[in-house]
């Protein structure tokens, strides 16, 4: 039998090579973040790549190095190669390399946290958000401190909210949390912060950005919080001054009304509670008005909605945020049947009901 051949070591290269180049060139395309539209964002987007060069250039050093010692002093046999006891030359480089990469990116992520962190004397909107298991509240607040003129915007899963912002000014969010830790992230400003409980007496985070470009923004919640994270999306809205002044004033004119002061017919009970509703089953009169008597014990936003067998809405609460929040809502005349009713923040099984019509 003859001599078996080695392979020429071209082709060995090449066959390992090959994959690693394929794995780097699919694992580029996620790599690159989009495009800023804030100006905190460009400062975050200029680091990253910066630091992605250097990473890279790094990665092939190091790796060109290591496979010119593969190929350049491969030996097909067991003898001991020659023993040396170092190079201080070398080891220096190798030190001082790092270390001067090092302080490089130091200062240059210190001047960037400076410009996300910066904060404007007179921020042009001021906005106050509230994550709740599993959307969001925006509260516009009033310019004279007035909370009788402060708007509020709340999303449901069905129907994310948008927060409208003008461009080109500071826009300034004081994030808190109802429940459990969130995340506001919107990934085309390149800033992301969390959204914590805030024990009485500590500030809550602050996050401010400036707009730089009109346009629709997908965000969403960025920190796993329970079994409808994946729906705790919104959406931001940048819009000139004049455009979102109007949008401002037409949403404080259209507020959702209280509910009505006095109760008709039979009262009907409900509790939410720990993100459930007591009782789940209900029975109301057929073919008369009736009143839903709802009680927010908590201190996130719940609501009642009733659908009929063929899941049309026949009845919309007003919203309620507790604690011990309750209110009289006027339920018109529903025909005998079985209906369903559900907050309409929190659609799980436990705030998942039946109406009984009789």
């Amino acid at each position: 039998m003859g001599r078996i051949q080695a392979e020429p070591w071209l082709r060995r290269m090449g066959r390992t090579a090959l994959p690693l180049l394929m794995v780097v060139a699919l694992a580029g395309c996620g790599m690159i973040p989009p495009e800023p539209e804030t100006e905190g964002g460009r400062a975050v987007f200029s680091l990253y790549n910066i630091v992605f060069a250097m990473g890279l250039a790094v990665f092939i050093g190091v790796e060109g190095f290591i496979l010119y010692s593969v190929f350049r002093y491969r030996r097909r046999d067991d003898r001991l190669p020659q023993q040396l006891h170092g190079n201080n030359l070398v080891e220096i480089i190798w030190t001082a390399i790092p270390t001067v990469i090092v302080l490089i990116l130091f200062t240059l992520s210190m001047i960037a946290l400076g410009q996300v962190e910066a904060r404007s004397e007179n921020p042009g909107v001021e906005i106050e958000v509230e994550g709740f298991q599993w959307q969001w509240t925006f509260r516009y607040l009033d310019d004279d401190g007035d909370p009788a003129n402060d708007y509020t915007v709340t999303g449901t899963p069905a129907n994310p909210p948008v927060m409208a912002v003008p461009v080109g000014e500071p826009v300034r969010l004081i994030l808190r949390s109802d429940d459990v830790v969130h995340s506001f992230y919107v990934p085309q400003f390149l800033i992301k912060r969390d959204v914590v409980p805030v024990p009485e007496g500590q500030e809550p985070n602050i996050m401010e950005f400036t707009v730089t470009e009109e346009g629709t923004y997908a965000g969403q919640c960025a920190e796993f919080c329970g079994n409808l994270h994946a729906d705790m999306t919104f959406s931001v809205e940048a819009m000139s001054r004049q455009a979102f002044d109007e949008w401002l004033a037409a949403g404080r004119a259209g507020e959702t009304p209280a509910p009505s002061a006095e109760p008709e017919g039979q009262v009907v009970e409900v509790t939410a509670d720990q993100i459930r509703f007591e009782p789940l089953e209900l029975r109301a009169p057929a073919d008369q008005p009736w009143t839903l008597r709802f009680t927010n014990a908590e201190s996130v936003v719940h609501n009642v909605v009733i659908y009929d067998a063929e899941n049309n809405e026949v009845f919309r609460s007003g919203d309620l945020t507790g604690p011990d929040a309750t209110g009289d809502f006027a339920v018109p005349a529903l025909p005998a049947g079985e209906y369903t009713f559900i907050c309409e923040y929190h659609p799980v099984p436990d705030m998942t009901g039946t109406l009984i019509v009789e």
